[in-house]
């Protein structure tokens, strides 16, 4: 009977032994499969295809991690525009413009919301009527309340009367609105994208003319296309664009005196650029400064 016993216990110990074999093989074939080198067989980003047989036991490949996506733009940051000469219209150089500036997006809409704000800023709002207390006349009852058989009337102050007063008629007010400043600033950068697409922006050396003769600047522009003959009977259609300094050279001077009695023709310091003004004329010709000035500010973030 003990020997019967004592060969149980040793079969037990025996199938422990072998369990703890079992279990120590399994776990080294898995720490050897971790730190084995990576697989010779690779995958695109995302597949699931499943390991070749040759690169080691079947299962889902990770190899190489993941990266991040980053798109880059193939379109250069610049763009080419000639730079002339403001009084024979011959070129002088090329120059490298912000393409974000001068090719950006043309949005209607943030062109119209623009010219708006700066329509509603240049109105008076001076308009006013006279209201009942402001009309001259009686505050005397017209008429009995009842009896005549006419429509019960108060005073010939109002409206209904020959010299009454205006029924709600316009007072002085503000017509002042709002815009987000990007938003104005992305109205200008599609006009002057619009500008440049249309080869209807010129860019000199500088606007400075020697003679203040309104005619030699006429003939000028003549010359150079940018007006209109006088056989077409059309009006010029020109926004210069110097920037102006604290104290304005004698040769804008002289520019601003020749342009004064030409019809169609606007000059504006590149500082106090407005979208409608830039919209409303054919050409826009500014100087280098202005350019240089406008890239600044436009030039997104």
């Amino acid at each position: 009977m003990q020997s019967l016993k004592r060969a149980a216990g040793l079969a037990h110990w025996a199938q422990q032994q072998a369990r703890a074999a079992s279990t120590l093989a399994t776990a080294a074939a898995a720490a050897a499969a971790a730190t084995g080198p990576p697989p010779s067989v690779l995958r695109p980003i995302g597949s699931k295809r499943k390991v070749a047989l040759s690169a080691g036991e079947a299962g889902v490949l990770s190899w190489p991690p993941p990266q991040a996506v980053q798109a880059v733009d193939p379109l250069p940051a610049t763009i080419q525009a000639w730079m002339v000469d403001f009084e024979t219209n011959n070129p002088l150089s090329i120059l490298d413009v912000q393409r974000s500036v001068f090719a950006a997006p043309i949005r209607t809409d943030l062109v119209h919301r623009a010219v708006t704000y700066e329509r509603n800023l240049k109105r008076q709002g001076t308009h006013n009527s006279r209201s009942r207390s402001e009309v001259r006349g009686s505050t005397r009852k017209v008429q009995p309340q009842k009896g005549t058989g006419h429509a019960r009337h108060g005073t010939r102050r109002a409206p209904q009367f020959v010299g009454g007063a205006k029924a709600h008629g316009p007072v002085p007010r503000s017509h002042e609105t709002e815009l987000q400043r990007k938003v104005w600033l992305a109205a200008l950068r599609s006009v002057l994208s619009a500008k440049y697409a249309q080869d209807q922006l010129v860019i000199v050396d500088n606007l400075e003319v020697e003679s203040h003769s309104t005619g030699a600047m006429s003939r000028m522009l003549r010359e150079n296309g940018w007006s209109p003959l006088p056989s077409t009977q059309k009006p010029a259609s020109i926004m210069m664009l110097p920037l102006l300094g604290p104290e304005k050279p004698p040769g804008l001077w002289n520019l601003e005196l020749a342009i004064r009695n030409i019809g169609g023709i606007s000059m504006m310091n590149a500082c106090d650029a407005e979208v409608y003004e830039i919209l409303r004329h054919d050409y826009l010709i500014m100087d280098r400064n202005a350019l240089d000035l406008l890239q600044g500010i436009l030039r997104p973030l």
